[in-house]
């Protein structure tokens, strides 16, 4: 018999979490969603501390891990509710965060690998080369949330263009 693995995870790419109305914003989304663990992406903070957490989330989520933003670009965040998961940091870099999850009631477990893909240059290839060395084995949970920069098909812009060869990367690295 298998077991219901459900697992309320909020993703947002929050393009800046320093203004008071999107930490508000962020709030209101947590309650309404019910989840046990949040990912943010382009935070654009330096610096988080566990006060912080607790001015844009509610009292539950009481772990976090951060990757610092770089100025005013990128930066990321996994909050979590320890009362419903351990968390087991597995990396730390500039454009992903890993945490292996542990249930505190069923002992089940899973990877969770936020990400913020570079848009360009020397980071951009690093991330690709990133990407395609990640190894899931086939016996476990994992799940890749985040913004990766990259679009599947030209329907998934809301103007014309893009570039056809992100594009077959992306695919490939889906298909990988």
């Amino acid at each position: 018999m298998s077991l219901l693995k459900q697992w309320v995870i909020l993703c947002w790419n929050i393009r800046g979490i320093n203004a008071r109305e999107k930490q508000l914003a962020l709030m209101n989304a947590i309650n309404v969603s019910g989840c046990s663990v949040i990912c943010l992406q382009e935070t654009k903070k330096e610096d988080v501390d566990l006060k912080f957490i607790k001015a844009c989330c509610p009292a539950r989520f009481d772990e976090f891990i951060f990757v610092p933003s770089v100025g005013a670009s990128g930066g990321l965040i996994i909050i979590w509710n320890s009362s419903i998961f351990s968390g087991m940091v597995m990396h730390c870099e500039q454009f992903d965060l890993s945490v292996h999850f542990t249930s505190t009631h069923s002992g089940q477990s899973w990877t969770l690998i936020n990400i913020y893909g570079p848009c360009n240059g020397d980071l951009r290839e690093k991330f690709i080369e990133w990407m395609f060395e990640v190894n899931i084995p086939d016996d476990e949970d994992w799940i890749l949330k985040g913004d990766f920069n990259f679009i599947r098909s030209p329907a998934n812009r809301n103007k014309l263009g893009g570039n056809v060869n992100d594009m077959l990367i992306f695919n490939d690295f889906i298909r990988e």
